[in-house]
């Protein structure tokens, strides 16, 4: 019982350390710090920089306690930064959020209710798929033989070559990092920690969108969330982000069903309001550089959701300079496909060993 009690509050620290990991980015004194915003900035900036540790380490064929203590070092020190940097405008932005919500205290009393039964009925469901086996596989091999995708998931095998499609997406080794320093079995870790996290996220997510939305209107945002879980739980099909969301919860496409997408949603109708806003248009580069991390279909659905919203974007305002900025915000995802083609093609291909 104390481990799954232990797993359940490892997501709530993973929400803090998204939260400290953004504000390295946003806390500034110019502009009010927006609590979940500051979350959903700290989420991707968090994964950008574990892969830029964490590549090299493959790279160099290291074992998997040198990445485990080289990112140790990495988010403490940022954790701290951030910290330093936001501590002092986390009080008032705290202050108006309990304000807020105490002006609408039924709404989020029913918006918690909403993410509590959800986050229930789906961790205590029995989740099984291939996938599944897979990513919790991953994380366990990564941990029984100290290494970095060097053996096969499912087999057990060593590999002669890293695989490209998983090469880039280093959210499972993230695991097997967070399950080494916490001293947590890969099932806690993956089934119930990385699960509800998942669901916070979204649920947070969701409430941005709503707020984005309906400004003030608390009662209209619960409803709007209401109407979320609901499709969630009553359109689950292998077409739908419903389906990742309830039952493959713990994999990156999770994330990237209900995470980024959304996200980028989200980022499309604050620039419906101001197309100029330059930090929104570096919130889009930045979800567009962290994404790849998560599951490697982001390579083509963030690039084709960015299509998707920009260029209607630039008919609505009139504004063809929009265009070249979501260029450059697809290219993180067009480069790494080409990247895979050419592997797919045996052009390029990094082995797990020297030669």
């Amino acid at each position: 019982m104390m481990q799954v009690v232990t797993a359940l509050t490892l997501a709530l620290v993973n929400i803090i350390i998204y939260f400290l990991f953004g504000c390295v980015l946003c806390a500034s004194k110019k502009r009010e710090l927006s609590l979940t915003r500051t979350v959903f900035v700290g989420f991707f900036f968090y994964y950008l920089l574990f892969t830029l540790c964490c590549i090299p380490i493959m790279l160099r064929w290291r074992p998997l306690y040198v990445l485990a203590r080289l990112w140790a070092a990495v988010a403490l020190a940022v954790c701290i930064l951030g910290a330093a940097r936001g501590i002092r405008l986390c009080k008032p932005a705290i202050g108006k959020a309990a304000s807020f919500i105490r002006s609408h205290i039924a709404a989020f009393a029913g918006m918690a209710c909403i993410v509590a039964v959800f986050a229930a009925i789906v961790l205590i469901s029995y989740q099984f798929t291939l996938d599944a086996s897979f990513y919790v596989g991953d994380v366990t091999t990564a941990l029984q033989t100290d290494t970095v995708r060097m053996y096969d998931a499912f087999t057990g095998d060593w590999q002669d070559h890293y695989d490209m499609r998983y090469f880039f997406a280093t959210f499972p080794m993230n695991d097997a990092v967070m399950c080494s320093l916490f001293r947590i079995h890969p099932l806690l870790w993956c089934k119930i920690t990385i699960s509800l996290t998942a669901i916070l996220l979204t649920f947070m997510v969701l409430y941005m969108i709503g707020r984005q939305l309906y400004g003030a209107s608390a009662g209209r945002i619960c409803l709007f969330m209401l109407f979320a879980a609901v499709a969630d739980f009553f359109m689950i099909t292998i077409y739908t982000t419903a389906a990742f969301l309830t039952t493959r919860n713990y994999e990156g496409k999770c994330l990237l069903a209900n995470v980024v997408l959304p996200g980028i949603l989200y980022i499309y109708i604050r620039l419906l309001e101001d197309v100029k806003d330059m930090r929104t248009w570096l919130l889009l580069l930045l979800t567009a550089l962290g994404s790849p991390v998560l599951s490697s279909t982001s390579n083509m659905l963030v690039p084709a959701m960015i299509g998707v919203t920009i260029v209607p974007l630039a008919f609505i305002k009139k504004d063809v300079a929009v265009l070249p900025k979501a260029v450059l915000c697809m290219l993180p995802g067009v480069t790494l496909t080409v990247i895979y083609i050419l592997y797919v093609k045996n052009i390029i291909v990094f082995y797990t060993f020297p030669r």
